[in-house]
């Protein structure tokens, strides 16, 4: 397997973390994020439950959004084609 391949199992596995967050409070990930680097969601900061899960969404979200950065360089210096063959060998002969 190769360091994208590797860096692909991550991010699946982080969505599959985020899910439940983005099922609990109705918006996708990335909204949350963005809502958050406003100051949208200040007025949950009182409540002790919703920011631990906050902070816990949100530093999960960054992780994924750091490895899909990662993701973007990688895939950028090389052909989508090639990474697929690597990906198919020994049985793409």
């Amino acid at each position: 397997m190769t360091a994208l391949s590797y860096l692909l199992q991550d991010m699946h596995k982080l969505e599959t973390t985020l899910s439940p967050f983005e099922e609990k409070f109705g918006v996708l990930s990335e909204d949350f994020y963005a809502a958050m680097m406003r100051g949208d969601l200040e007025e949950f900061d009182a409540l002790d439950d919703y920011r631990m899960e906050f902070i816990e969404w949100l530093g999960l979200y960054e992780t994924w959004r750091s490895f899909n950065q990662k993701y973007r360089q990688l895939i950028d210096s090389q052909s989508v084609a090639l990474q697929i063959k690597i990906n198919l060998e020994p049985s793409y002969v």
